[in-house]
């Protein structure tokens, strides 16, 4: 089939890839002028890692990340919130600090390898539907040819969502992130957080190279504020909280320097209509507090990819492919819609809480098992059952 991507993200490039390798004619389009490597640290669970190696990029990955063995999150008193380690699941699963980039750059080349066509700096504005299949029509307000069908992998704020016509409900959270990425030794093998209450939260996630991505939540209005204030205002405050980023902050001169980032939070009644499905944050984004967006669109991409081998209908093989994700993807926006006010939002009470059950929760075993689980993207999947835990 002729087959047109609608962004050329993680979830846009694995799903060329895949396509392409069974034989399909792919196009991404791409708004950016050039695809390059830019983004944050993210973090790839055993379940994305599993996606990775079928991809056959998994060693290339590895070598330019960091392992994480665990995950930490300390109180701004010292007192530990958080611990939980991989190896008490099972011995030989980790987490990787990546930098966003570098597995899009390899994502990419694997792409065009595979003989998937990339179109930058072309936007897509809207699609048409006709007997001899879809047009997209562009924001140069040219109109492409006919493709058998539309995979909209454009991101959280997916213009393709409303052009779509589902049903879809979508949650503005007030908490962003400042974010940055710079050499930082104090931490290597963990995603290390800190929180004040449930309104100041900073962390740093080892990426490879002696690298880390660091972050600041904050809302928009804070931001403002900090910006009056300059820079310096801003550094004291964060290394009051979490002095192991000192060697990565100290190098920052400007604001500018780095980037402020806001969350949604959409719910979709069904990821698919005539001749259009959405993969990735395009369809399910969420707030980034479990650490699971790029594993959720790699295991999309993958997941689409076999259900569009077992049935040659497109129609039918998105009832296939909803009908096996829904409740692993239903699963982890419902638990990170929960998760996220009891670490960024106002008030108190919700801070003492977590303060209160959290390490209690990561001391008993049954408790911990799950919650390992949930981390390493284990949870309410058919993915899990194929790959995530041979």
């Amino acid at each position: 089939m002729k087959i047109a991507i609608a962004g050329g993200g993680i979830a846009g490039t694995a799903a060329g890839y895949l396509l392409s390798s069974q034989g399909h004619e792919v196009t991404i389009f791409e708004q950016a002028q050039h695809c390059g490597p830019i983004g944050a640290g993210i973090l790839i669970q055993p379940i994305g890692q599993s996606v990775l190696k079928s991809l056959g990029i998994y060693e290339e990955i590895y070598q330019q990340s960091a392992q994480l063995n665990f995950i930490e999150a300390l109180k701004h008193s010292g007192k530990r919130l958080v611990q939980l380690e991989y190896q008490r699941l099972r011995t030989d699963l980790y987490g990787l600090g990546v930098h966003r980039g570098r597995l899009f750059s390899a994502l990419l080349t694997l792409a065009k390898q595979g003989g998937v066509v990339v179109q930058e700096d072309t936007r897509i504005v809207a699609y048409h539907l006709s007997e001899s299949g879809v047009s997209l029509e562009l924001e140069s307000n040219d109109q492409t040819e006919p493709f058998d069908f539309l995979i909209a992998t454009d991101g959280a704020r997916s213009g393709l969502r409303l052009a779509s016509g589902i049903v879809h409900h979508s949650v503005e959270y007030a908490y962003g992130a400042l974010w940055t990425t710079g050499v930082c030794t104090a931490v290597d093998d963990r995603l290390f957080q800190v929180v004040e209450g449930t309104k100041k939260l900073a962390g740093l996630l080892p990426i490879g190279n002696r690298e880390c991505s660091f972050f600041w939540g904050l809302t928009a209005n804070q931001f403002d504020r900090f910006q009056q204030q300059g820079v310096d205002v801003w550094k004291s405050e964060v290394l009051r909280l979490c002095p192991q980023a000192e060697e990565l902050v100290a190098r920052i001169n400007s604001l500018e320097e780095l980037t402020f980032t806001t969350y949604r939070s959409v719910s979709m009644k069904s990821w698919s209509a005539e001749r259009i499905v959405f993969l990735g944050d395009a369809a399910h984004p969420t707030s980034p507090h479990l650490g699971q967006g790029a594993n959720l669109a790699l295991e999309d991409a993958w997941a689409f990819a076999k259900c569009l081998k077992q049935e040659t209908d497109f129609r039918t093989a998105c009832l296939l492919y909803e009908s096996l994700r829904k409740n692993k993807i239903r699963f982890y926006q419902h638990i990170t819609r929960w998760l996220t006010p009891f670490f960024q939002s106002d008030g108190i009470v919700k801070g003492w809480g977590r303060d209160v059950t959290l390490p209690v929760m990561c001391q008993v075993p049954v408790l911990r098992e799950q919650m390992l689980k949930t981390l390493c993207g284990f949870k309410t999947g058919w993915l899990q059952s194929k790959v995530g835990e041979r």
